[in-house]
C-alpha cells in the first residue's frame, strides 16, 4: 500500500476508555501506543457507544499519514487489536478499516438529545465510505459531518455488514442481514422505553435490508423485539430495488461465489423483493411512520469498475 493510500484509509477506533472524550486525547493515545509522531493521527470524531453489555466506552474515527510498523503484517485483515499499556492485557484497543457493526459518528450532549439517525449503505458499498465524495480527500464524510452541523441534536450512526460482490466468503441472505441488523438494535439499546425516536437512511440493498428488518420485527411476538419498531418513526430510501433489479452483470461477478444466491434475490424476476414489498406494505406500522422514497428517473450505469482497492460500486 502506497503512502497515498494509506492517508486515504479512514480507521475506526473502538474500545477506547470512556475518559478519553476529545479528538486530542485519542490522538495523543494511539500515537503512544504506535509510536507515531503527534502529527501523524488526525481524529475526526469521538463519541460514545451504545452497546448496553459493554463497560462504557468510545469510538473514534481517524486517518493516520504513515504506515506503523506494527501494523504492516496484518493489512489483509482490515482489524487490529492494540494493547494500552498499563492496562490489562485483556483490555485492548480495535483499530479497523471495514466499520462492520453499529459505529457512532456524532452523539450530542444527554441534555439536547431529541433523534437517532441510522444510515444502511448499499450493494457492493463500504459502510463509511459509500458516504464520502469520490475522489483523493477522504477528510469528510457528510453524515459525520454535516448532518450533526445542521441537526446538532441527532445523533449519527452507521451501520455495517459484507455487502462485497467480489472476494467475499458471505453466504447470508438478506434475511441473515436484517437479523443482525435487529440484533445489533437490541444490543445498542433501541428496544428501551427510554430511547429516543429512530430514523434511518438507507441506500439500495440496505433498504431492502431494513424492510425485511422492519417486517420481521413487525411480525415477532417477542417484546425486546417488538418495542424496537416502536421507536422507528421512518425512514428515506435512496434507490432501494423494491421490485427486483436487472442483474445479469452482477451474476457474471459472482457465480460460483457464496454470495450468489444473495444477487439472485435481487432479480426482477424473482419472488423475493416481490413478496417482501407486498409483506411491508401490508404493515400497520406504516399508518404512523413516514417513509420516503428517492430514486432516479433516468438510466444510468449500475456497476462501475473501480481501481483495485475500490472494487465494484453499486
Amino acid at each position: 500500500m502506497s503512502g497515498l493510500d494509506w492517508a486515504r484509509k479512514v480507521f475506526r477506533l473502538r474500545r477506547v476508555p470512556y475518559e478519553t472524550c476529545t479528538p486530542a486525547a485519542v490522538q495523543s493515545l494511539l500515537c503512544n501506543i504506535l509510536g507515531l509522531p503527534s502529527d501523524h493521527v488526525v481524529v475526526h470524531s469521538v463519541a460514545r457507544t451504545t452497546e448496553i453489555f459493554e463497560v462504557p466506552s468510545r469510538t473514534a474515527t481517524l486517518q493516520m499519514k504513515s504506515i506503523p510498523a506494527c501494523l504492516q503484517h496484518a493489512l489483509a485483515n482490515n482489524e487490529w487489536a492494540l494493547q494500552v499499556t498499563g492496562r490489562s492485557p485483556a483490555d485492548v484497543l480495535i483499530l479497523d478499516t471495514h466499520f462492520v457493526g453499529m459505529t457512532i459518528l456524532y452523539d450530542p450532549p444527554p441534555s439536547r438529545h431529541q433523534a437517532d439517525c441510522i444510515a444502511i449503505s448499499g450493494l457492493a458499498s463500504h459502510p463509511f465510505g459509500s458516504w464520502q465524495p469520490r475522489g483523493q480527500d477522504k477528510t469528510f464524510m457528510w453524515i459525520r459531518d454535516t448532518i450533526p452541523a445542521a441537526c446538532p441534536e441527532i445523533r449519527t450512526v452507521i451501520y455495517g455488514y459484507d455487502s462485497k460482490l467480489t472476494t467475499t466468503r458471505s453466504f447470508q441472505s438478506i434475511t441473515d442481514i436484517s437479523l443482525g441488523l435487529i440484533l445489533h438494535l437490541k444490543s445498542g439499546g433501541w428496544n428501551r422505553p427510554s430511547s429516543k425516536p429512530l430514523v434511518f437512511l438507507a441506500h439500495s440493498l440496505g433498504g431492502l435490508v431494513l424492510k425485511e428488518a422492519i417486517v420481521q420485527m413487525a411480525e415477532n411476538r417477542d417484546q425486546t423485539v417488538s418495542d424496537v419498531l416502536r421507536n422507528v418513526c421512518g425512514a428515506i430510501m435512496f434507490g432501494v430495488p423494491s421490485l427486483g433489479m436487472e442483474q445479469s452483470h452482477l451474476m457474471a461477478m459472482v457465480e460460483g461465489q457464496p454470495n450468489e444466491s444473495l444477487v439472485q434475490d435481487l432479480s426482477r424476476d424473482a419472488n423475493y423483493v416481490r413478496q417482501l414489498n407486498a409483506r411491508f406494505e401490508g404493515l400497520s406500522f406504516l399508518r404512523t411512520a413516514r417513509i420516503f422514497w428517492a430514486y432516479e428517473t433516468e438510466e444510468s450505469p449500475t456497476v462501475e469498475v473501480g481501481s483495485p482497492k475500490d472494487g465494484w460500486r453499486i
